[in-house]
């Protein structure tokens, strides 16, 4: 064997191990062959340059991060967070000093592919078992594939005032197509809002879909509100889109979920819906291939003003 094929050899071989090592269920499927089709294919993303635009678009786009530690069946949520530096001190002519913004693009930090910041993970309790970890898993997704990177923390610090989480730049990733339903995620500017009918122990609620696909969709949920529904319930929701009432379904509670904000805790429900007829079907369809248009479109403008080229 030349030098060179035994570079090779080595490299599939120190894959395969990363891979065994964050995925262990599945080591027995990454023989040789299917790390090299991996690779060549992008199923299998290696080199830190390949998961930057993954990283890239999770931060930019806002994305929730399901967040796995040492293969634990419970599983955690975060997002990824800016690393801004300090702001800087100006002094003026009065010799008073003022604080202004450096010169900063959203996201600058990732290009050196040394650490990512997330916010706490939710529910609260996994910050503990997180700095204790051998391993952290996080995933998200893409309007074709989950996307699974192993991680590993590194710290606690501060950004602006709000505590963070010092994770290592990825080591390694993957792509996992059909993991889940496509979900459209549903952009801020949509006027699109549902009305959630009340019971005896529930009001009347009005929420905005945080995303939506053919068999489901989560919603925003007021703290207060996030007791008054049960998993297993059923609910009736209504779609109203540009002050329109679009379909009237039902739908049963699947989780009721709170995620880390940058300014606070964000309450969501999520619903499996109650398709009945072809009619609703194709109402809910039509609704889901509104949204991904618009997030397409916002990911679009992102990317143009960005100059990164997010993955959609």
């Amino acid at each position: 064997m030349d030098n060179k094929e035994e570079k090779k050899e080595l490299s599939i071989q120190n894959i395969q191990k990363k891979l065994a090592f964050f995925f262990p269920e599945e080591a027995y499927s990454f023989t040789r062959q299917a790390v090299e089709d991996g690779v060549a294919s992008g199923e299998f993303m290696v080199k830190p340059s390949q998961i930057l635009p993954y990283i890239q678009t999770a931060l930019l786009d806002d994305k929730i991060l399901e967040v796995e530690l040492d293969g634990m069946t419970s599983v955690y949520f975060s997002r990824i967070n800016d690393d801004f530096p300090d702001l800087e001190k100006i002094e003026n002519e009065d010799g008073e000093l003022t604080l202004i913004e450096p010169n900063y693009t959203a996201g600058d930090y990732l290009k050196l592919m040394s650490h990512i910041i997330t916010l706490p993970i939710e529910p609260g309790m996994g910050n503990l078992h997180l700095r204790n970890s051998k391993k952290i898993l996080i995933r998200f997704f893409t309007s074709t594939s989950a996307v699974e990177l192993g991680t590993f923390f590194q710290d606690l610090t501060i950004v602006r005032e709000i505590p963070v989480l010092r994770l290592a730049f990825p080591v390694v990733g993957r792509q996992v197509r059909g993991a889940r339903a496509f979900r459209a995620k549903v952009t801020k500017g949509m006027d699109f809002n549902i009305f959630v009918k009340g019971k005896k122990t529930r009001p009347d609620i009005h929420a905005e879909p945080i995303d939506i696909s053919t068999d489901g969709l989560s919603f925003n949920i007021k703290k207060k509100h996030q007791s008054m529904f049960q998993v297993d319930e059923i609910c009736i929701v209504h779609f109203i889109i540009g002050g329109e009432l679009q379909v009237k379904v039902k739908g049963t509670v699947r989780h009721i979920s709170k995620v880390r904000e940058k300014k606070g805790i964000q309450y969501c429900c999520g619903l499996q819906l109650d398709l009945p007829t072809h009619s609703i079907a194709a109402d809910i369809e039509t609704i889901v291939a509104m949204v991904q248009r618009a997030h397409l479109k916002e990911l679009s403008d992102i990317s143009e003003e960005s100059g990164i080229n997010l993955i959609k």
